[in-house]
């Protein structure tokens, strides 16, 4: 496995983070009911787990990526974000109260 691909896999990690979230907040401002669409709680519930995983997955690569390549520039700043990511949402977590 290459040095890059590591942190590839992070950075398309929090690309799909972002976009999850992205998806879940266009739901939320949208006036279309989704409710309506049949099977749409289990794709919704799954896209949340994939959410939830994301920043502890970019983590686990960027760190990876670190570690074989220290010198590399990119790969703090991969991880720096994935960590920021990861902060983000717990502390958005856990001031929510629905949990």
């Amino acid at each position: 496995m290459s040095k890059a691909s590591l942190r590839n896999a992070s950075i398309f990690s929090l690309a799909v983070w972002v976009g999850i979230w992205v998806l879940f907040l266009l739901m939320r401002l949208s006036p279309f009911d989704y409710r309506d669409i049949p099977g749409i709680g289990a794709v919704l519930l799954i896209a949340l787990a994939v959410a939830l995983l994301a920043p502890i997955v970019a983590a686990g690569l960027a760190a990876a990526a670190l570690v074989r390549q220290p010198q590399a520039q990119l790969n703090w700043l991969t991880l720096g974000c994935a960590m920021a990511a990861l902060i983000g949402q717990i502390i958005l977590f856990g001031i929510s109260r629905w949990m």
